[in-house]
Formats: C-alpha cells, structure tokens, sequence
C-alpha cells in the first residue's frame, strides 16, 4: 500500500479541528435551522430503536417544531433517513459534532487520493489545501444539514470508482494489484448507495455521469469489468432499498416521499402543483434561481473576490481545462458538477442561505481539482512571470478569503445563534432535573433552541420543554406529567428560570 503524505494527514486534522471548531463556536453544538431539528430529532428517533415515535397524547403542538411530521400520530423528520442514521452514534454519546467533524476530514483525504491517482500527489495536495480554505466547506463542516456528509460519501465513491477501473486495467497489463478491485467496488457501491439515501437527487445527478461512463467500459471490455460493476451495483441496490422501503413504512407508497408529507409541492420538476410559483414550477423561476444562485457559488467556492462581478475563482479553473498538457480527465471532472448544477434546475427552491448555495456543494470537490490543476499548469508555463504571479497573488487571495469572507460570516453566526446556546447554559447552570419547563416564545426558534432538547418519547427524559401558550394548556400538561417540577423560561427576562405553577 502507497503511503499517506504526511502533509495530507495534517489537512485532514487541520480539517477536524475547524470542523469542530466551527460546530462549537459558531453553532454551538446544536440544531438552528428547520433541517437541523429534522435531522437531529430522526437520528434520535433512530437511537431509540425507532423508525417513528408516537405524539404526546396531550396537545402536541406543545412541542412543534418545523419540519418534524406527525402524520396519523406518529412523529418522524421530513428528510431521507440517511444523514440521521449516520448520525446516530452522535445522538448515542451526545456528540453532535463528531460526524461532520469526521466528514470534513474524509473528503480532504478523498481529494487527495483523487487527485494522486488522477494525476499526482501534488495536485491531490494543493486541491484539498483549497477545499480546506473553501467558505461553504467550512461553513457546513459545523453545521448538521446533510451536505457535508454526502460530500464526503461522493468523494470516497469517486476515489473507489476510479480505483476499481485503475485495478482492474492493472490486472489486465499484468502488474500486480495493490488491492482486489472488487474491494474497491464494494467501497463505491457502499459510499454511493448511503449517499442516495442521504441526498438522492443530488445523488443520482452525480452519479449519471459514473452511470455513463460504466455503460462505456461495458460496450468496449465487458468480459473484464462485468463483475466489478456488478458487485458495485448489488452492494449500491441493496442499501439504496432502505429508501423505499422507508417511505413505505413512513408515507404508504414507495414512490412518496417524506418531503411531501410535509408540503405537497416540494417535488422534482416542473408544472402545476410544484414549488410555490402561481401556476407551478416553469424553466423561467428555474432560470431566476441559477442566476441568483450561481455567482454565489464562485465566491463561496474559493472565497476570492469577484471582478466585473465574475469570480476570480474561476480563472484557475479555466486555466486547468485549456491549458496543456490537456486531458480527458481535466474534462471528466467537469460533468459531475455541471449535472448537478442543471438537475437543480428541476427543483424549485434556491439554495443560497448563510452557508451560501448549498444545493451545489457536492459539486466543490471536482471544482477544487481542477483549479488545483489550472494553478499547477500556469506554474509549469516556461514564461516565470505566470509562475511568479500565482506565488504573489495566492497568498493575498487566501488572505482576502479569511478576512473578508470567512470572518463576517464567522460573526454573523456567532451573533445569530450563540443565545441558543445561551439559553441551553442556564438551564445547564442551574441544576434542574426530572421537570416540566414551559419556553416562552414569540416566534419557533425561541422554543426549538430547547425543545430540541426532549427525548422523542417525551416520558424518557430528564426535562421536557413545552411552549408556554396559556395557563389553561399549561395546566392541561401539568396534569399529564404531575410528578414533575414545573419551571417557566422567558429569555427576555433578567433571571429567565423561575420555578413555580401559575394558576389558572
């Protein structure tokens, strides 16, 4: 076996640290956003030996939170269970930051050998040092939406495809084989089949393009690569099938998804009845998205500056597909992002949020190598003056990128989300246990900073945090929990824990 560069283990540490450091000092550690609590209440659910917990048999919008189904009285979250049972070890030791901290460090180590075998380890290198630095990576890497972590599975799949045809043409010139490539199939049939049933649309845009191109090897050599694309297949079908088989259980019909329990519209296409555009999602609110979402994207790829409001991110890029030596490969790793950039245009919500378009995030990696590429052939042009520039302006580039991008966002996190934790703390401090604690709360986010915190089956915690609507409903669940301390939470307050029962 090659070994690891020792330089490649410290980005793939250097990953885990920020990773964490980010989950902890800009998130806190915890869910905000309405796919967060999804995702975080599942992979509860799905510790407690679960696929779908019964509601609170007392009011349970009590304890609403978005994007948590109750349908026909059981609870579940809205999204494929593919993220949530990834982070179920997390939701076993209370450690919620463990597995994009995990994540993070797999898809540098993943670019890395991509780009070693691809190319060479100085290409592999130089890409996961930029996708380290990449703002939307380090913006996701703490945060507990799903994007990351298929990251990291598309990555290792496409390292394992690669592998699977490398050792397979090994065999065949008759060199001896590092390792089986039916070994490296089973890895890439395992890494994309959790992908699909992490992110299956993003999934099955990436992955048409490996679909492609194993129908090729299959027409020109079929008699070598049958049995690595078929234990690929077998391996990707059999945990592609918890798919369906959970929204049978979940929605009644293999074909329905949870997303559309939750909201009818939230489907793949266009026409009547899709996304929240009058008369349905149409080619033109697609067009609006890209063009809204795309010139993000460039920034949030390399955090460089934009110039007559293009990203100077896409120079190297360019620079790595026309300039020699040029290579199919440079080429090939082109069409995963651009299918997943055009099936987007099928879904009608936009991606850009404070993590900046995450609906293409799991384009970055490719992008990452070939800008390592086009850095690589400017630096090799026998002119010194390109060379020289790269090594003048790269660094001034990453500068700009920590200073102007990543920190404001830095702040602006730490400002919009740090009270939750906040509030968590007093909690914390003071020592409270087996009670019934009602969060006053003028919009969701006030009483889900808390709520989170209940165990699905709400009898099985410690504390049970309940919206306080009126003194009537909170009587009504005193009296479903009467062996419990009551405590009233108002974060507007000086002292916001106070102990006691109103009356009614």
């Amino acid at each position: 076996m090659r070994r690891l560069n020792w330089k490649v283990l410290l980005l793939c540490a250097a990953a885990f640290v920020l990773s964490t450091a980010v989950a902890w000092g800009v998130y806190g550690s915890m869910p905000h956003i309405e796919d967060e609590h999804a995702n975080v209440f599942q992979a509860k659910v799905f510790a407690s030996g679960n696929l779908a917990v019964r509601a609170p048999s007392v009011q349970p919008n009590s304890f609403y939170i978005p994007f948590i189904l109750n349908q026909n009285g059981w609870l579940f979250g809205k999204y494929p269970p593919g993220y949530s049972l990834l982070l179920t070890p997390a939701a076993w030791i209370d450690q919620w930051w463990l597995i994009n901290a995990l994540a993070a460090a797999v898809i540098v180590l993943g670019v890395y050998l991509l780009g070693r075998d691809l190319f060479d380890a100085n290409t592999g290198l130089l890409a996961a040092a930029l996708g380290l630095l990449a703002p939307m990576f380090i913006l996701l890497s703490g945060a507990l939406v799903s994007h990351l972590v298929t990251m990291a599975l598309l990555t290792i799949f496409t390292w394992s495809f690669a592998r699977a045809r490398r050792a397979r043409r090994s065999d065949q010139a008759g060199q001896t084989a590092r390792a089986h490539p039916i070994g490296y199939a089973a890895l890439a049939g395992i890494t994309i089949g959790l992908a699909f049933i992490t992110r299956p649309w993003t999934t099955a845009a990436i992955g048409l393009a490996f679909a492609i191109q194993a129908l090729i090897d299959l027409v020109q050599r079929w008699r070598s690569v049958w049995r690595v694309y078929g234990s690929m297949l077998i391996v990707f079908g059999l945990i592609a099938l918890i798919l369906p088989v959970y929204n049978v259980v979940l929605t009644g019909s293999p074909f329905t998804s949870t997303y559309e329990l939750w909201w009818s519209m939230d489907r793949i296409g266009f026409g009547p009845g899709i996304g929240v555009t009058p008369g349905g999602h149409n080619l033109q609110t697609a067009i609006v998205n890209f063009r809204l979402d795309f010139p993000i994207f460039g920034q949030m790829l390399s955090g460089w500056p934009d110039v007559i409001g293009v990203s100077l991110a896409w120079l190297p890029l360019l620079a790595g597909l026309l300039l020699p030596p040029m290579s199919k490969r440079d080429w090939a790793l082109m069409l995963p992002p651009s299918l997943l950039i055009g099936a987007h245009f099928l879904y009608w919500a936009r991606g850009s949020s404070f993590y900046g378009p995450r609906y293409y995030a799991e384009a970055m990696p490719f992008l990452w190598l070939l800008t390592a590429r086009g850095l690589l052939k400017v630096c090799g042009l026998p002119n010194a003056w390109p060379r020289r520039l790269v090594y003048v302006a790269l660094p001034l580039l990453i500068a700009w990128n920590i200073v102007y991008v990543v920190e404001p966002r830095f702040l602006t996190g730490c400002a919009q989300y740090r009270s939750a934790r906040r509030a968590m703390n007093t909690i914390a401090q003071a020592d409270v246990h087996h009670a019934l604690i009602f969060v006053q709360a003028v919009q969701w986010q006030d009483y889900a900073g808390l709520g989170w915190l209940n165990a699905p089956d709400l009898p099985d915690g410690d504390l049970i945090f309940a919206y306080d609507f009126d003194p009537a409903g909170n009587e009504r669940l005193i009296a479903a929990f009467p062996d419990r301390a009551v405590y009233y939470f108002d974060r507007a307050q000086p002292y916001p824990l106070v102990e006691g029962r109103r009356d009614k």
